[in-house]
């Protein structure tokens, strides 16, 4: 009679055990991996941008907990912590031409204060303050209402900030000059662009909360600085306008052109006169014949003998005259 213990044991495969026990390992390990990186998250940012590292697992609040440094690599956070990254280098944003971040054909459109309308073509140029407490609060306040910390959010934040006050700046400093001084007037157009400049600085960190934004020349250490500011020629809307001012130039300096001309003639007049006084009508005809040289002479030295020729038809040889020598 066989015992059951023998009949199981003689029927049980050999070698499927190690097998199974090696897939079983393989399996553990994958799992264990996957919970590690769960549980150890890693921030990396890139030389051109400054990481803010904010909680956001299980058992804690979803708040601010420290500054990642540009150029960071695999600095340890919590699980379920998250890493927002924004921009230190400087930025810019170009209203119309090559390279806007608008439409190429865009412009602000102001009303001088002799009532053209103009199209005015702008750029800032700018970085974003570094200090810790100015970054925290951009970030609670625009930057994740705008997702400013990616590219897309970011170009959204500029058009929805900077765009409203760059267009009430410029309107607001272009009523005081005509539309000419700022067209043709190089000095009228600085003035008008520092105003400009000035008043929009003004308006930006009323708009935003605060003092966001830095010059370009801002690097983290050094004082912050103020935007850079410039506007484009301002040009009228309405080309005939130029054509006007354009057609009014030409005339006025036709008209300067002729003016001269006529304080020419009278000079030229008045040497008439004095040398008219001097030599006499007959004396001034006569020197103006010889000096147009339809009066040909020639001195003729003491005791010389001369040959003039005399001048014949075509066909004759030219001959000459002995001359009797002038005393």
């Amino acid at each position: 009679m066989v015992k059951l213990g023998t009949a199981a044991a003689a029927i049980k495969p050999k070698g499927g055990g190690g097998k199974a026990k090696v897939i079983g390992v393989l399996i553990l390990v994958v799992i264990v991996i996957i919970i590690l990186f769960n549980i150890f998250n890693f921030a990396n940012t890139d030389a051109n941008r400054i990481g803010l590292h904010y909680g956001g697992g299980v058992i804690e609040d979803k708040k601010f907990k420290s500054v990642v440094p540009p150029g960071s690599t695999n600095k340890l956070i919590g699980p379920g912590d998250t890493l927002y990254t924004y921009p230190i280098d400087q930025r810019s944003y170009i209203i119309g031409g090559d390279g806007a971040d608008t439409d190429a054909a865009d412009e602000v459109t102001v009303v001088s204060k002799d009532n053209v309308r103009l199209g005015v073509r702008v750029q800032v140029y700018f970085t974003l303050n570094r200090n810790k407490d100015v970054l925290k609060s951009f970030h609670e306040r625009i930057g994740l209402k705008t997702e400013a910390y990616e590219e897309s959010g970011w170009n959204d934040m500029l058009q929805s900030y900077f765009r409203p006050q760059i267009d009430r700046a410029l309107s607001a400093v272009a009523t005081n000059y005509g539309w000419a001084e700022l067209y043709n007037n190089e000095k009228m157009k600085s003035a008008f662009q520092s105003a400009a400049a000035k008043e929009f600085t003004r308006l930006l960190p009323a708009a935003v909360g605060g003092d966001y934004f830095c010059g370009p020349g801002y690097n983290g250490s050094n004082d912050c600085g103020e935007l850079s500011f410039t506007v484009q020629k301002p040009m009228p809307l309405d080309k005939g306008i130029i054509d006007g001012l354009e057609a009014k130039q030409r005339a006025e300096l036709a008209k300067a052109t002729q003016e001269q001309k006529n304080q020419q003639v009278n000079v030229e007049l008045q040497s008439v006169k004095q040398q008219v006084a001097m030599l006499g009508a007959q004396g001034y005809l006569l020197k103006t014949a010889i000096e147009s040289g339809k009066i040909q002479f020639m001195v003729i030295p003491q005791n010389g003998n001369v040959s003039i020729p005399v001048p014949t038809t075509t066909n004759q040889q030219p001959t000459t005259q002995p001359t009797t020598p002038v005393r």
